[in-house]
């Protein structure tokens, strides 16, 4: 089946400039619910951790103390399957104030993820400022999902956490999804994921 276009790169493209603090919380809650905060302080600049900790939600933080971060969480050594587990329980707490949408459309009855697919710009941008997404259809039940300009993604904590709460969205409106990454040019600020679900 030829790749359909489900959804285009923003255009213009802007690299991603900020990372919502809503995010960055959730993401710190999710390492305190498995044991990691120690030894994310430990490697972790201060600054940085001064700056998302004392952040109220819905405040932008500069991509470069978001980078800082995740590299840090990079440091505590979490493979990349518990990063996912992680980023599913950062899911759970910030879906109502990042994915308001993503909620409504999942209680629609009869809802597939198709109809979430030309959405995900959107729910992008309400957790970053900046970066693209597109989407291709490889076939009923298949999709790639490429996003692109995000300095994020050369953590590999954040490529891992990335895939478990895109994961835990398609499930919104799906029994089971199954996402793999794909290779790309430029892994440092991309990354593509080839999903399928049942």
């Amino acid at each position: 089946m030829a790749d359909d276009v489900v959804l285009a790169f923003p255009n213009p493209l802007a690299p991603v400039r900020h990372v919502r603090s809503t995010l960055m919380l959730g993401g710190l809650a999710s390492l305190e619910a498995a044991g990691f905060l120690d030894a994310y302080a430990a490697v972790a600049p201060p600054d940085v951790r001064t700056t998302i900790q004392t952040s109220v939600a819905g405040m932008w933080i500069p991509i470069e103390t978001a980078v800082a971060h995740y590299l840090a969480c990079d440091r505590i050594g979490v493979s990349s399957d518990s990063a996912a587990k992680l980023g599913r329980g950062t899911f759970a707490r910030t879906k109502g104030l990042l994915l308001g949408t993503a909620i409504g459309i999942a209680k629609t009855a009869g809802v597939t993820p198709w109809a979430l697919v030309p959405h995900l710009q959107r729910f992008v941008q309400r957790g970053m400022d900046g970066g693209g997404v597109r989407a291709l259809k490889l076939g009923p039940k298949e999709v790639q999902i490429d996003l692109v300009a995000c300095p994020l993604l050369e953590s590999h904590y954040f490529r891992g956490a990335l895939r478990g709460l895109t994961t835990t969205l398609l499930e919104l409106v799906c029994r089971k999804a199954y996402l793999h990454e794909r290779g790309v040019d430029d892994p440092n600020t991309a990354i593509s994921f080839r999903a399928q679900w049942v």
